[in-house]
């Protein structure tokens, strides 16, 4: 597992063939069929988040790399665990903020800690794009997770 700043977040995404809003470096906002949507929660944590995150993942089928991007932090922040979210990143040896590396690059051996970075994005009510990627191209399918407490499958824009 790798953090991504920025900038490669933005290389990432244009070597795997991924649309970037250039005045923010994520992931650009392209019309999407969204194949499902689940309700994951109702104005607190339910304990279905890592369930919900572990099925989503699997809808994303087979992938070499995936990309976790929170978009949006500080939206429910008397919700969001800070201890436990920097914990695991200190895990992996990581020190920058989510502010300076918000990237989370994961190798197809790392499923399982997708799903919990997942969880953990889903549980403090934060907005992110999950972006699968097989070999040099990006995957038929992605996630939007919304601090809203929904999470979509989507079918992305292939060139």
């Amino acid at each position: 597992m790798h953090f991504l700043e920025q900038n490669e977040i933005a290389e990432w995404c244009r070597e795997h063939g991924i649309a970037v809003d250039d005045d923010r470096l994520v992931p650009a906002l392209d019309p999407v069929r969204v194949l499902s949507r689940m309700q994951y929660a109702n104005g607190r944590r339910s304990g279905r988040e890592a369930a919900v995150a572990a099925a989503c993942v699997g809808e994303l089928g087979d992938w070499t790399e995936c990309l976790l991007v929170p978009l949006q932090w500080g939206i429910w922040a008397s919700g969001e665990d800070w201890p436990t979210y920097y914990a695991a990143r200190a895990a992996h040896d990581e020190r920058r903020s989510i502010d300076t590396a918000p990237g989370h690059l994961f190798d197809s051996t790392e499923r399982d800690e997708l799903i919990r970075f997942l969880t953990m994005v889903m549980e403090n009510g934060w907005d992110a794009d999950v972006l699968a990627a097989v070999g040099s191209k990006q995957s038929a399918k992605r996630l939007f997770v919304s601090h809203d407490e929904w999470i979509e499958v989507r079918l992305a824009n292939r060139p």
